[in-house]
């Protein structure tokens, strides 16, 4: 009996591992994510996914970093589904992708202190200090993150 047992779950293993396949294949082309990661949807996915790669192909064909756009609640949270490049780029905590979209034109002049004041209420210290190396900015706690969330609706 016991051996019966044994070969009937031996049978059956690969049937089970099959329609296990086959469940994340059709998540997969379905557009879910049990194996591979999202490909970020535009620029600012991009940048708060810190994948500066796709952030400059994202420039080369035309997207405005000072846009905002939707975001997935997976690349920043959920209470943060819309946003600029540059705000995302703050969030992934990655100053190389900041220093890369300032070498590129894309951090307006009075665009540095808003930024800098997301970094200090998101406590990027070193953001911070590129985007406003001379003195911490001077900003009212919470407001920058508060103008980000607000385009959330609760």
């Amino acid at each position: 009996m016991r051996g019966t047992v044994i070969c009937a779950a031996l049978a059956l293993a690969p049937g089970i591992v099959w329609l296990y396949l086959a469940a994340i294949a059709a998540a997969e082309s379905a557009g879910g994510t049990w194996l591979t990661a999202r490909t970020p949807a535009n620029i600012a996915e991009a940048a708060g996914t810190a994948r500066a790669d796709l952030v400059v192909r994202f420039l080369e064909a035309g997207q405005d970093p000072a846009r905002v756009y939707p975001l997935h609640p997976d690349v920043i949270s959920s209470t943060v589904l819309h946003a600029t490049a540059l705000e995302a780029a703050v969030w992934s905590h990655q100053r190389p992708l900041i220093e890369l979209l300032d070498r590129k034109g894309a951090i307006p002049g009075g665009g540095r202190h808003a930024l800098a004041c997301l970094a200090a209420d998101v406590g990027v210290d070193d953001i911070v200090g590129y985007l406003s190396p001379a003195a911490p900015p001077d900003c009212v706690r919470g407001e920058a993150m508060g103008q980000v969330t607000a385009r959330t609706p609760r």
